[in-house]
């Protein structure tokens, strides 16, 4: 194994492992092969480039189709983000890289006190049952509608013109991952909340994800999206406890392309794993009969739930595209599960 200190080499903006993934994208384009200087390094390049304020494929598109220096890599995130990071931010990456370093993951949810909950105890009950739970009013109302309008203007459609809604290559989702106001829902304080109770711990990173544009079924075109019910992370027994979360844009009906999942599957997922022939892949069961719910919320609400539960978004059979934008919170010192299945 090589030495670990190549992650601590920083360039002008004084940042941790930076230096070390752009070695990475480099020596890749010309076919090296750059061995693990510590375990699961994939996920210390996601966690380093969130911390920051990025999401990981834009620097891959950059870092992979201009092959730039290092010092071009560093001035593109500042352009990128609109500002040089801040002590702080760099200060927060810096110690999140180190604590992944010393590989001291914790069991979640942890047990540390929140303060000013924003869940109710009726509601962390819920979560508790259920494995998912809607945060009412995550962001405003018109922060809701702004977001909304950032996403049609980032498309160049307009609501009141759906025959140019399915003209895009890519209908559902949306690769626009940097906005001052997205950033701003990334920030809120709310949210942070909602995710800080449900770890059991206030230090969370957020990550930097797309967002979706659901617009309603039209037949000749197959546009639906991620519908069937799938798992965004591995199924090895035991599952490691994550959590994913999605903001509604604009009002979003049961029928509307709803986020969907079967609640309290996370309280049974490993004996129904158990309980599959050998040669069956879990992901390729049909779940549908298995007590799917639609959940359906107002602008500004937040559906957030645990990875175990299957889940997926609805065929939108209204006639009023779902605009949602993809956010998640999670510790730096998350347990990570070493094996994907």
């Amino acid at each position: 194994m090589s030495d670990a200190s190549e992650i601590l080499t920083t360039g002008n903006l004084g940042i941790f492992h930076l230096k070390r993934l752009w070695e990475k994208s480099q020596g890749t384009l010309r076919g090296e092969a750059f061995p693990e200087l510590v375990a699961h390094e994939g996920e210390l390049d996601h966690l380093v480039l969130n911390c920051v304020g990025l999401d990981i494929v834009e620097p891959y598109q950059f870092l992979f189709h201009q092959q730039p220096t290092f010092a071009e890599f560093e001035s593109w995130i500042v352009k990128t983000l609109g500002a040089v990071p801040s002590p702080e931010v760099v200060a927060k990456t810096n110690r999140a890289v180190t604590r992944f370093m010393a590989g001291n993951f914790r069991n979640f949810p942890a047990a540390e006190k929140i303060e000013h909950p924003v869940l109710t105890p009726e509601e962390m009950k819920f979560w508790d049952e259920n494995g998912y739970v809607v945060l009412k009013n995550a962001i405003s109302r018109e922060d809701a509608k702004a977001s909304e309008q950032v996403v049609w203007d980032f498309l160049g459609l307009a609501p009141d013109k759906p025959e140019a809604w399915y003209g895009r290559s890519q209908i559902f989702w949306a690769d626009l991952f940097q906005h001052p106001v997205l950033n701003r829902n990334r920030s809120s304080a709310r949210i942070h909340k909602a995710f800080a109770q449900i770890w059991g711990a206030e230090d969370l990173v957020a990550s930097v994800d797309r967002v979706s544009f659901n617009p309603p079924i039209k037949e000749s075109i197959n546009h639906s999206g991620p519908s069937r019910l799938h798992w965004d992370t591995s199924i090895a027994v035991p599952l490691s406890f994550d959590v994913l979360g999605i903001l509604y844009l604009n009002d979003v009906a049961e029928n509307q392309g709803a986020f969907r999942c079967i609640p309290g599957f996370h309280r049974k997922i490993d004996s129904w794993i158990a309980s599959l022939p050998e040669n069956v892949n879990p992901r390729d069961v049909n779940l549908e009969d298995r007590g799917v719910v639609s959940i359906g919320g107002n602008a500004g609400d937040m559906v957030i739930w645990r990875q175990e539960l299957p889940h997926g978004s609805g065929r939108n059979l209204s006639n009023i595209p779902r605009l949602a934008q993809y956010i998640t919170m999670y510790p730096p010192d998350r347990d990570i599960n070493p094996v994907w299945k």
